[in-house]
């Protein structure tokens, strides 16, 4: 699973050792970049920068990348879809290069879902850099320090926790289906349909699991007399100047280049 490989991916991380905030900085500033300037060659920057900051800086293997990125780029690809076909009634060929009923493909939204797809997938590539980097304690801790309410970083913090609890739930469950042949046809029942009805009752027993589950970490709670934070043993981190010199270079550098870049292309 994706969520298990990217924690571990952030915990195994060379950079899990640096200040969060310089890794939110680097993030969010890139961030910035990729949706502020024209799609090229701002993504384009944008992307290098953040491959080479998570494949080469912070060594994460590209398979985990790949895993990461997949269910984004679906819902980039889904969205740039709805922005390529238009609707309308022209047929001038000069504005539309296909039309069928209302529907339209077109130059004008042919660039609009590419830039969308670009910006999109620049800033997810740009997010993945702190999401690989810095496991969900750091931030939690991190965002304590800013000051967040305490109640939502305790709803995070259980959340995160519940999920790794569900996640080892239905792959116990699901080994347990496979054990007693549940992908296997029986009678007028061919596989697909006893897979798909076995998938349906495995939602419904991790709900009820998950259900009871809160309840009895809530009830662990009160029984313990919970009143205050869970709190966890901060790390001390130095940071790192050098770092920070290079971030805002690369930044700055990256937003003073793209727009004469892109200036002379669309001349």
């Amino acid at each position: 699973m994706s969520i298990t490989s990217l924690d571990d991916a952030a915990w195994d991380s060379p950079w899990r050792r640096r200040p969060v905030g310089e890794k939110v900085a680097l993030s969010i500033g890139l961030i910035v970049v990729a949706l502020c300037t024209p799609a090229w060659p701002g993504t384009l920057f944008v992307s290098v920068i953040s491959l080479v900051a998570i494949l080469g800086f912070a060594r994460i293997r590209p398979r985990v990348l790949a895993q990461a990125m997949s269910a984004p780029i679906v819902f980039l690809i889904l969205g740039g879809v709805s922005v390529l076909i238009s609707v309308g009634t022209t047929k001038d060929p000069a504005t539309v290069w296909w039309h069928g009923e209302i529907f339209a493909i077109g130059p004008v939204s042919a660039r609009q879902a590419a830039n969308l797809v670009a910006h999109g997938l620049a800033g997810t590539l740009a997010l993945m850099i702190l999401a690989l980097t810095s496991p969900m304690v750091d931030l939690l801790t991190w965002m304590r320090r800013l000051h967040v309410p305490d109640a939502l970083l305790e709803i995070a913090n259980l959340t995160y926790r519940l999920i790794f609890v569900l996640l080892d739930t239905v792959f116990t469950a699901h080994e347990a289906q496979k054990c007693r042949l549940g992908d296997a046809p029986v009678g007028r029942l061919n596989g697909y349909r006893r897979r798909f009805e076995n998938t349906a009752a495995l939602m419904g027993s991790v709900g009820v699991r998950a259900w009871a589950r809160s309840n009895r970490l809530n009830d662990g709670l009160v029984n313990r007399g919970f009143e205050d934070s869970l709190l966890t043993l901060p790390v001390e981190r130095v940071g790192s100047w050098t770092f920070k010199l290079v971030t805002l270079l690369v930044i700055a550098g990256s937003w003073a280049a793209c727009w004469p870049i892109a200036g002379r292309l669309w001349r």
